[in-house]
């Protein structure tokens, strides 16, 4: 069987992808990831294949996201589907996505739920599609309405008959989210989608201990805000921010930058905290007591899936939904543009909040007797047999 994945180039979007891929890979089937030329090293650099599409330019992008600071959260995600997500990417998308299916003929294709050019390829070339959810149910049945309209547009360029988003509401789905975070997404009648859950990390009893994860009684805090938030000067602030919330509590800090800055950006670093630009989730979600974060959805699932409760700081995009969803849960806070002390409250807050810890141990045991991804893959595989 021949797969092909198409996604959006950001590593939130990608990464989703990747335990699929991997997965029909090691069943000996074939796989290609498609997706913007600058997303080859972080393809390529997981041991997959590459096939590059165009993308509308970073200059067009700004147009229209310098309109997002006088806009809601929920505007800001309404207008990122509409205008970037389909009526720019989309289209930049589709000349080599049509070239690739072309030349490769998949079997199948796999897209990141934001990509949309794979939906009208694959319509186009009469081939079935899945999608692989990278926001939360709530924040998916947004996308679905917000790109319904804009989306028929193209496929009406395309040939195809407008269906008012009956293509995206039918299609298979996956998703790592439980049940008991859907709320009311039912109401937007959409499939439901086969749950796949994620894998608790564990440690290796020979791996090495960094000196960040010596355990010396004080329980450890685990700080990021994502691969895209060193970028932003905004986003800068709430660094510190988090840095002088954290300096005179009794923990240990791993804060991950998520990407390389100057750390004289930072300012002061409280002697309690150790910087770094990346860490891999294996070493540090097993050993942390509480998880402060921007709220993004592979950082929450994480969370969940640790039974770690969160502090959850949004900065865009799905991230005040998740925020939403882990206060729900009861499995911890959300905090929108908190200052020092706000932030110092809320930490010191979920260590000690038992009721707040078993909600949290609650939804993992809630996701890890979901479908695992070899149940997935035979799904998948089921979805070529019309």
């Amino acid at each position: 069987m021949r797969v092909l994945f198409s996604s959006m180039r950001m590593i939130g979007h990608l990464r989703p992808l990747f335990p699929y891929a991997h997965a029909l890979l090691k069943l000996g089937h074939d796989v290609l990831v498609a997706a913007p030329h600058d997303a080859a090293a972080t393809i390529c650099g997981a041991g997959l294949d590459h096939a590059a599409f165009g993308h509308p330019g970073d200059k067009r992008l700004a147009e229209i996201s310098a309109r997002f600071a006088t806009l809601t959260a929920e505007e800001v995600a309404e207008t990122a589907v509409r205008e970037i997500f389909v009526a720019l990417n989309a289209r930049a998308a589709l000349p080599e996505l049509r070239s690739v299916i072309r030349s490769w003929k998949p079997d199948l294709i796999v897209r990141e739920s934001m990509e949309f050019g794979a939906s009208v390829a694959a319509a186009e070339a009469d081939i079935p599609t899945a999608r692989v959810a990278s926001s939360n149910p709530w924040a998916e049945a947004l996308v679905v309405r917000a790109a319904s309209e804009p989306l028929d547009m193209i496929r009406q360029e395309a040939g195809l008959l407008a269906d008012g988003g009956l293509t995206l509401r039918v299609e298979a789905s996956f998703s790592s989210f439980p049940p008991s975070l859907d709320g009311d997404v039912a109401l937007a009648g959409l499939r439901t989608p086969f749950r796949v859950r994620t894998m608790r990390e564990t440690l290796a009893p020979e791996a090495v201990v960094p000196a960040w994860a010596v355990d010396d009684g004080r329980p450890l805090v685990f700080i990021t805000f994502g691969t895209l938030a060193v970028g932003s000067e905004r986003n800068h602030r709430m660094f510190r921010t988090a840095l002088e919330a954290v300096g005179d509590v009794r923990v240990r800090v791993l804060f991950s930058t998520g990407a390389a800055m100057d750390v004289a950006k930072l300012g002061d670093v409280p002697g309690n905290v150790t910087v770094t630009s990346w860490v891999d989730q294996r070493d540090v979600f097993p050993r942390a007591a509480l998880l402060v974060c921007h709220g993004g959805a592979g950082t929450a699932l994480a969370g969940f899936a640790h039974g770690i409760p969160m502090v959850v700081t949004p900065i865009s995009a799905d991230q005040p939904s998740n925020g939403r969803l882990v206060e729900e849960a009861g499995s911890g806070v959300m905090l929108l543009q908190p200052d020092a002390t706000s932030l110092r409250a809320a930490i010191e807050r979920a260590l000690v909040d038992q009721e707040m810890r078993a909600a949290a141990a609650r939804v993992a045991l809630e996701m890890s007797v979901m479908p695992s991804m070899d149940d997935a893959i035979r799904e998948i595989e089921r979805l070529t047999v019309r």
